[in-house]
């Protein structure tokens, strides 16, 4: 039994991720030089505009939070720089139709 555990655990996880699609993509002046930056702050104009839960709102800007100060950067009042967040969703339905293949209602010719 305790070695079914960890392949239980991996099935779990490969399960959970297959579904993810969620796809993340960053952009920024590629000339600039972020070593003049040492401060930010989140830009509320732009992270008022994004269309999610507020929840959902929190638990982006709590993880570009901790990137930001990990990456030596100050969380200030009076920034050197400005973060906002853009986002978008689709809901995507796949749907297959199997008309005339395998066992239907009126056997293998259904």
């Amino acid at each position: 039994m305790k070695n079914l555990k960890p392949l239980f655990l991996i099935a779990v996880v490969a399960l959970f991720s297959a579904c993810s699609s969620v796809r993340v993509a960053s952009d920024y002046d590629q000339s600039a030089d972020f070593t003049n930056y040492k401060t930010f702050a989140f830009f509320k104009p732009g992270i008022d505009k994004a269309e999610i839960s507020d929840l959902d709102k929190k638990r982006i800007l709590r993880a570009i939070e901790n990137e930001m100060l990990a990456k030596g950067f100050v969380k200030s009042e009076d920034p050197s720089m400005l973060v906002s967040i853009f986002t978008t969703a689709q809901q995507r339905v796949d749907v297959y139709n199997n008309y005339g293949w395998g066992w239907g209602a009126w056997g293998p010719w259904g």
